[in-house]
C-alpha cells in the first residue's frame, strides 16, 4: 500500500472513530502535509477522492467540512467502511439483510420472468454444494451477482456489487452457522422448482420470505446494544 493511500486509510479512519465530528472542518492542505510528511498535491488529491467517497465537503480557497457520512455518503463510502474494517461488524450486517428485503426480491422475479432457464442452470448446483460456511458464502455471492445480472436492469448489479468487497465477508460470518446454511439450501432448491416454471410472481413472494427470515434469524443473535448499534456508531443514523 503507498503512502497516499494509507494517509487516506488513516483520515476515513480518524472519521469512523469520531475523531473528526460531523460539520466540523479539517485541518488546512499545508497542515496535513505537514501532519502526514506529503506533498500538498497528494494531500489535494486524497480530499478530492474523500470528496467523492462522500465522506468529505469540499469548497474552495476553504477548509474540507466532514459530513454526516450515514446522510450525505455514497456508495463508495460503503466500500471504504467495509476496507476499513478487517471483521464486519454484526449490526452492519442486519442493516445489509434489511436492504436486502427491499432489493433481491424484485430482481429475482425479473431473473426467472426473463431467464428462467439460465436461473435453473445456476440453481442446479445446489445439491453438490458442500456443507461449508465458505462454499455457501462464495455459492450465494455467485447467485446474486447472476440474478441481477439476468433481472435484465443494470442498476441491480451496480448496488449489489458496490458489496463486493464485505459480502462475502458478511456471508461468511451469516452462513457460519449449519441452520442458516440449512434454510439458505431449502430456500434454494425451492426456488429452483419455482424457476423450472418460470413463475416470477410466486419466485418474489418466495425471496421475501427467505429475506425477512434471513433478518430475522441475524437479529436474533444480537446482544441488545448490537441491536440498537452502539457497537458500531449506528447510533448516529437515528
Amino acid at each position: 500500500m503507498n503512502r497516499t493511500a494509507i494517509v487516506e486509510k488513516e483520515l476515513i479512519k480518524a472519521i469512523l472513530q469520531g475523531d473528526y465530528q460531523a460539520g466540523s472542518q479539517m485541518e488546512t492542505e499545508r497542515e496535513l502535509a505537514t501532519r502526514y510528511a506529503l506533498g500538498r498535491p497528494a494531500i489535494r488529491e486524497i480530499l478530492q477522492r474523500l470528496s467523492h467517497g462522500g465522506w468529505l465537503t469540499l469548497k474552495t480557497g476553504k477548509r474540507a467540512v466532514v459530513n454526516d457520512y450515514w446522510h450525505e455518503g455514497n456508495i463508495t463510502t460503503i466500500v471504504d467502511m467495509m476496507a476499513y474494517f478487517e471483521q464486519v461488524p454484526d449490526a452492519f450486517v442486519l442493516y445489509f439483510l434489511e436492504m436486502r428485503i427491499a432489493l433481491t426480491p424484485q430482481y429475482v422475479k425479473n431473473a426467472i420472468t426473463r431467464n428462467h432457464l439460465k436461473v435453473v442452470g445456476l440453481l442446479a448446483e445446489i445439491d453438490d454444494l458442500p456443507d461449508s460456511q465458505e462454499a455457501f458464502a462464495l455459492y450465494d455471492w455467485k447467485m446474486q451477482q447472476a440474478l441481477a445480472r439476468l433481472a435484465v436492469n443494470p442498476i441491480f448489479s451496480l448496488v449489489l456489487n458496490s458489496f463486493e468487497p464485505a459480502y462475502v465477508k458478511m456471508a461468511m460470518k451469516y452462513f457460519d452457522n449449519s441452520f442458516r446454511r440449512e434454510a439458505s439450501r431449502s430456500y434454494y432448491k425451492k426456488l429452483l422448482a419455482i424457476a423450472l416454471k418460470g413463475d416470477g410472481q410466486q419466485a418474489e413472494e418466495l425471496a421475501r420470505s427467505m429475506m425477512e427470515k434471513s433478518y430475522t434469524l441475524w437479529q436474533s443473535q444480537l446482544s441488545p446494544d448490537e441491536k440498537i448499534g452502539v457497537k458500531f456508531r449506528l447510533n448516529e443514523i437515528q
